[in-house]
């Protein structure tokens, strides 16, 4: 992507400091990706920083992780979203669309969304445009040779995904792979298969959670999802273990400040993350 898009230094975050170059926090994010050799590896919490890294990096509105195990389903683990949760699971629901195909042909799709458009996968066309959505860029997630899922990157504003951008999109879902097969690779008795099934398991669990403090405090499921990461973080928990915790009823989290309220994902993020 031309430099003119990333420019070398960029507004303040949240904290007041100035963000590093895209250069440096491309070389931070696959850093980040590969230090998965380490105790309680939290396979959930790892594939939502996936998802968060492609919404800082490359210029997209939405991105979500789909992860299928041997002989399995493709599932939504992870995303950057309510409203790209919705799109996924829609597209995941009809068995056809962009992302789909992307993993049961191990290819990367491109595809262009819009009203007249509709030629190709128009259920999905119709509700990924009522969205907001104007194309989405679907990368397969590749493992000694087998695709076990994908990468969902979603733009808002017209055009697609330029080069640069999906070559990056490339190298991100490549560390992902290989960040899951060094960690089944440090726990010889575990196998890619349970890995993955993990993964799955604890989403639902994640969503219970955040569907549950969402309906407490009268707060949307992205609020409570970030408060969610954000209380996990703070306190060196796991995130699938606060979530139970929370369904449980033995843990509560205090209601959200009117400042948490009104913050966007990518804010939340640079806040969550500290100093960069």
């Amino acid at each position: 992507m031309p430099s003119s898009h990333y420019p070398a230094s960029e507004p303040p975050s949240d904290n007041g400091r100035p963000r590093l170059p895209r250069e440096a926090r491309i070389t931070a994010a696959l850093i980040d990706l590969a230090d998965t050799l380490v105790d309680g590896f939290d396979p959930a919490e790892f594939l939502y920083r996936v998802a968060e890294h492609c919404m800082d990096l490359l210029d997209i509105g939405d991105a979500g992780v789909m992860l299928a195990v041997p002989d399995g389903p493709l599932q939504l683990v992870a995303s950057s979203s309510e409203r790209v949760r919705r799109v996924e699971l829609f597209e995941l629901d009809g068995s056809e669309g962009p992302c789909y195909t992307a993993y049961h042909e191990a290819v990367t799709v491109d595809h262009a969304i819009g009203p007249a458009l509709s030629l190709r996968w128009p259920n999905f066309n119709a509700h990924a445009h009522h969205s907001g959505y104007t194309s989405v860029h679907a990368t397969p997630i590749c493992l000694r040779g087998s695709t076990i899922g994908v990468l969902s990157l979603f733009r808002r504003v017209p055009g697609p995904l330029l080069r640069a951008d999906q070559d990056l999109a490339r190298a991100l879902a490549d560390a992902t792979a290989i960040s899951l097969l060094q960690q089944t690779t440090l726990e010889q008795h575990r196998t890619v298969r349970t890995q993955l099934e993990s993964a799955l398991t604890t989403r639902t669990v994640i969503e219970q959670a955040k569907e549950f403090l969402a309906a407490r405090h009268g707060t949307d499921p992205d609020t409570s999802f970030r408060r969610l990461r954000a209380h996990a973080r703070h306190n060196r928990l796991r995130l699938v273990d606060l979530s139970r915790d929370i369904v449980a009823g033995t843990t509560s989290l205090p209601p959200p400040s009117p400042r948490q309220v009104r913050q966007t994902p990518r804010e939340s993020l640079r806040s969550e993350s500290g100093p960069e």
